[in-house]
C-alpha cells in the first residue's frame, strides 16, 4: 500500500484556486517507491517570497516557479520524509495563460517536476535534461494531461 502525506500550507494573498491536497496526491503517487510512506512539505506563496529563497538558496535575484528541498530521510521504519516544495502560485498562473496550458495540468507538471528534484533528478547537463523531460512526458500521460514537452 502506498500513503502520501502531503502537509498543504496556502501562505499566498490569495489562496483560492489552489489544487486539493488530494490532486497534488494523485499526482505524486506515479513517482515514489509504493511500499514506503512518503512525507512532503508543499508550501503556495507568492512571488516576493519565492524570489527570496531564490535570491538565499540560489543566488539568483528573481522569482521562480518551483523550489525544491529535499531532504530524503527515512524517519522511522518505511517512513520517508522527502523534503519540502515551494510553490509559486501566480507564476504558475501566468505561465498557464502565457503557454496557452490549462492550468491543473501546468500545476500537476510543475509539482511532478519539483517531486523528481527532490528524488535527485536534475536538468544542469543536456543528458539530465533529456531524461527529466522523458519522465515528466511519461507521467503526465499516465495522468492524461498533455506533455509538457514535445
Amino acid at each position: 500500500m502506498q500513503n502520501i502525506i502531503i502537509n498543504l500550507q496556502k501562505c499566498c494573498k490569495n489562496p483560492q484556486y489552489i489544487p486539493k491536497k488530494t490532486l497534488f496526491q494523485r499526482w505524486i503517487k506515479n513517482i515514489l517507491n509504493k511500499k514506503e510512506i512518503h512525507i512532503i512539505t508543499i508550501r503556495v506563496v507568492d512571488k516576493k517570497d519565492i524570489q527570496k529563497l531564490n535570491y538565499i538558496y540560489r543566488k539568483i535575484n528573481k522569482p521562480t516557479n518551483i523550489l525544491a528541498f529535499p531532504f530524503n530521510e527515512f524517519i522511522k521504519h518505511n517512513a520517508k520524509l522527502l523534503g519540502d516544495l515551494v510553490v509559486c502560485k501566480s507564476i504558475i498562473e501566468q505561465e498557464s495563460y502565457q503557454y496557452y496550458k490549462l492550468l491543473e495540468a501546468h500545476w500537476a507538471h510543475i509539482t511532478i517536476h519539483g517531486t523528481l528534484h527532490l528524488l535527485g533528478y536534475d536538468h544542469k547537463t543536456k543528458r539530465q535534461t533529456n531524461i527529466m523531460e522523458q519522465v515528466e512526458n511519461k507521467i503526465m500521460a499516465s495522468l492524461n494531461y498533455p506533455k509538457p514537452y514535445i
